[in-house]
């Protein structure tokens, strides 16, 4: 965090650590943040009653972002629901002027007209490759063979999400991190089977950026997973399975067969895909609140990761800190969007050891 007075939805906000990571000098550490910032496209004269509409307008929330984004001072920032033209004319030129580069990639569909954006300070990273992964296309390949399932497919593939994966070295160790910033598809509670099926391409994704930049063994996937804890996909990314319960949810909705979907995570195996949720790591849960608004109040955002075989969380590569989270209380006083809370999520934050 930078040392200029926090902005009001920080000021209340701590950082949790962890005193288990032997070297924490600011050369062998990093700082990210995975936030959605909520894009214009998203807001209709009913969604958040509440409030004057001429305040939701990015133009309107953008100054509170900037002002979120310059205090956070992280080293990478990942940021969904970003439009299209305000990444282009404002966002990435005042971006610039803070020391970050950018990457953008635009959801596919013109109604989702917003996208994921990844910023990383340049002083601290340099941009080795990034790829934009579409996870429909994704779906596509792994079901194509399937014929029994063909009845299903759009409810998978026609999809306008993406994965957006950057490699980015650390200047002074010289260490590679392969960065997955995302959002899965929200559109209702009862389409848990195809966020799943979204966070089993995003590593399908990840596994493909990372044959083509062996060594590259420190991985981060996060972003708005419109998932909670309870849900497969969640369980997929932390223990590459999912427990019975989910499977007889996603069996009850008669959507993706369970020998389709048991073939899909048996080619998961011996790919180490499995991560580490930094807040649980830290908090020993996750937070009960990264969204909140009239209608929601949940945990859907997370930053996952994941180092080398031999990495320890006491040497090596590991999560020695995150920024708390306020009470459902304290952010009903302003409730988000509000010109405290310029959306409606929170900002994650976490800092590694490398």
């Amino acid at each position: 965090m930078s040392k200029e007075k926090a902005p009001p939805s920080f000021a209340k906000r701590k950082k949790v650590s962890t005193s288990d990571i032997d070297d924490v000098t600011p050369e062998r550490t990093f700082s990210l943040m995975s936030y959605n910032v909520l894009a214009d496209c998203h807001i209709q004269p009913t969604t958040y009653p509440y409030r004057d509409p001429a305040h939701l307008h990015i133009d309107t929330r953008h100054k509170s972002l900037l002002e979120e984004l310059r205090y956070s001072n992280c080293d990478v920032i990942c940021l969904q629901e970003v439009g299209p033209g305000y990444y282009q004319d404002t966002l990435n030129p005042e971006m610039q002027k803070l020391g970050y580069d950018g990457v953008y990639s635009k959801r596919t569909f013109d109604k989702n007209d917003e996208g994921c954006a990844t910023f990383y300070n340049t002083s601290k990273f340099t941009l080795k490759d990034n790829v934009a992964f579409r996870l429909g296309e994704i779906a596509f390949k792994l079901l194509s063979d399937d014929q029994e399932e063909t009845n299903h497919f759009s409810r998978y593939i026609d999809r306008c999400d993406v994965a957006l994966l950057s490699l980015l070295e650390h200047v002074t160790s010289g260490r590679t991190v392969v960065v997955c910033n995302t959002h899965l598809v929200w559109e209702s509670a009862h389409i848990s089977d195809v966020r799943c099926i979204q966070a089993f391409c995003c590593l399908v994704a990840i596994r493909e950026f990372q044959r083509k930049h062996t060594g590259s063994n420190i991985t981060i996937l996060c972003g708005d997973f419109n998932t909670e804890p309870c849900e497969a996909a969640y369980e997929l990314i932390v223990s590459g399975d999912i427990v019975d319960e989910n499977k007889k949810k996603i069996q009850a909705e008669n959507h993706i067969k369970m020998a389709t979907l048991q073939k899909l995570l048996n080619g998961l195996e011996g790919d180490d895909l499995i991560f580490k949720s930094a807040y649980k790591t830290i908090l020993g849960d996750e937070p009960r609140i990264t969204n909140l608004d009239a209608d929601f109040c949940c945990c859907l955002d997370y930053i996952f990761y994941k180092g080398p075989p031999d990495s320890s969380q006491r040497h090596g590569f590991g999560v020695i800190s995150v920024l708390d989270f306020l009470s459902e209380e304290e952010m009903r006083l302003n409730l988000p969007p509000s010109e405290v809370f310029p959306s409606d999520h929170l900002p994650l934050i976490a800092t590694f050891s490398i």
